[in-house]
Order: structure tokens, then C-alpha cells, then sequence
């Protein structure tokens, strides 16, 4: 009984735990972390290619897609960019 307490014991002090980051993932899998301003993927999506999506646009470069206008208008300002702004054209 000692020995299954010790294991226990040992397993539950060597756990590691995770840590997450805010922002819900858009049509693609990938959000803007709010905390650091990055946009990442977490799992690949494949978006709808008969719905409308928007991109965010900064810096020459494009973020998305979003499903909505207010979704990616959310993104930038929760990210707090200044100077980007959202488009329906990927590129």
C-alpha cells in the first residue's frame, strides 16, 4: 500500500501543467494570441469555399481567415495593432 501511495505520490509532483492563452480559433484553426499580438494555428480547418471570409491586413501581410467582419475587427483590437484593418481578398 506504501508502495502504490509512493508512486502516486511521485507521479502527481512530476506533472507538468499546461497553460493556455486567450482567443477562440477562426475558420482556419488559427487566432490572434491577445497576450503577445501573434498569430498562430493550432489544428488545420478547412473553411467553406462558398461563404464569405475576412483577413486582417497589416504590415503587408494578411491574418485570417475570419467568419465575420466583427470577429477579425475583434482580433485586431483585443491583439491591440494599430494600422490594420479587415478585407474579403486573401492577398
Amino acid at each position: 500500500m506504501k508502495l502504490i501511495f509512493s508512486v502516486i505520490t511521485f507521479v502527481l509532483l512530476l506533472s507538468v501543467n499546461a497553460n493556455s492563452h486567450s482567443g477562440g480559433t477562426n475558420a482556419a484553426g488559427c487566432h490572434m494570441n491577445y497576450s503577445t499580438g501573434f498569430y498562430h494555428c493550432h489544428q488545420a480547418k478547412q473553411p467553406d469555399p462558398f461563404k464569405t471570409y475576412y483577413y486582417i491586413k497589416h504590415q503587408g501581410r494578411s491574418y485570417g481567415p475570419y467568419s465575420s467582419y466583427s470577429s477579425c475587427m475583434a482580433a485586431i483590437r483585443g491583439a491591440g495593432i494599430s494600422g490594420a484593418f479587415c478585407s474579403t481578398s486573401k492577398y
